[in-house]
C-alpha cells in the first residue's frame, strides 16, 4: 500500500507539472467564491488533516473525536463525510431540473439517468456511514447480519472482506488520478461524449482536479481510509457545485 501511495503522489505530481505548463490545460474561469473553496478544501486537506492523520497512526494516538471510530459514528471526518453527500444530492437535484444546460439538450436525458443514480448511491452512502443510524437510534444488528458482518453492525459494507475493500479503493483513486487527463490528452476525437466532455472539464477546472488527484492518492493506504471518504465525498459535492455554478450562465459556459 505504501507503494501505491508513494506511486499515486509521484504520477500526480508529474500529470500536474505537465497541465501547469500546457497552456492549452489552463483555465479562463475567474477566481469566484466557488474557485477559494476549493482551494479552502486542498488546504485543509493536506495541511490539517493529512499530517494529523500520520501523526495519530505513527504516535498510536487515534483522535477518535477527529476520525471517528468503530465504536460510533462521529468524529469531524465522518460527519463531514455525510454532509457532503447531502450537499451533493442538493446539488444534483438542482442539476436535474437543469440538465439541458450541462451539456445540451441531446445529452440531457443521460445525464437525468447519472443524476438520479448518483443522489441513490449518495443516499446508501450516508446510510452505510451511519450504519443507518444504529449507533444513534440503538437498535440491535439482526441476526443475519451478526453472522456474516465483520464489525457486526446493521450495514452492508462490512460484508466485504477488507482487502478486496481496499482494492476497489485502489483502483477507484488510479480513475480519478488518470481518467481526467487522459481524456483532456487523447479524448479530442471523442468530445462529442459528453462524459469525455465533463472529464476533460474536470481536468481544466480550478482546484477540482487537485481534489480528484487528493482523494485518489489517499485511497491508496488504509491508514488514510476514513480522510479518503471525506475528500471523496467533498471532491463530489464540490464538482456538482461547479456544475451548478457553471450551468447557470448557460452550456456555452462549458468547455466547447
Amino acid at each position: 500500500m505504501t507503494a501505491l501511495f508513494l506511486l499515486s503522489a509521484l504520477v500526480s505530481m508529474i500529470v500536474s507539472l505537465f497541465r501547469w505548463l500546457d497552456r492549452s490545460g489552463r483555465i479562463a474561469h475567474p477566481f469566484d467564491a466557488v474557485t477559494a473553496l476549493g482551494f479552502v478544501g486542498l488546504f485543509m486537506t493536506w495541511g490539517v488533516f493529512v499530517p494529523t492523520d500520520a501523526w495519530a497512526t505513527l504516535t498510536h494516538q487515534p483522535e477518535s473525536w477527529i476520525f471517528g471510530s468503530e465504536q460510533f459514528d462521529g468524529g469531524i471526518v465522518e460527519t463531514a463525510t455525510v454532509l457532503f453527500y447531502a450537499l451533493a444530492i442538493a446539488c444534483a437535484l438542482v442539476l436535474f431540473r437543469r440538465a439541458s444546460s450541462i451539456y445540451g439538450a441531446k445529452a440531457a436525458p443521460m445525464w437525468r439517468v447519472i443524476l438520479m443514480m448518483g443522489i441513490f448511491g449518495f443516499v446508501a452512502m450516508i446510510g452505510e456511514e451511519i450504519s443507518w443510524g444504529q449507533h444513534w437510534l440503538g437498535f440491535a444488528t439482526p441476526e443475519s447480519l451478526v453472522e456474516v458482518n465483520l464489525q457486526h453492525e446493521a450495514n452492508l459494507h462490512n460484508l466485504v472482506s477488507p482487502r478486496l475493500y481496499d482494492a476497489l479503493y485502489q483502483g477507484l483513486g488510479w480513475c480519478l488520478i488518470l481518467l481526467p487527463p487522459v481524456a483532456h490528452h487523447y479524448g479530442e476525437s471523442l468530445a462529442h461524449l459528453t462524459i469525455v466532455r465533463f472529464l476533460r472539464d474536470c481536468f481544466c477546472w480550478p482546484a477540482v482536479y487537485g481534489l480528484m488527484v487528493s482523494a485518489g492518492i489517499l485511497l491508496q493506504h488504509e491508514v488514510f481510509e476514513e480522510l479518503s471518504e471525506m475528500v471523496l465525498a467533498f471532491t463530489v459535492f464540490y464538482t456538482l457545485l461547479s456544475l451548478v455554478v457553471r450551468t447557470k450562465k448557460g452550456p456555452g459556459f462549458l468547455q466547447a
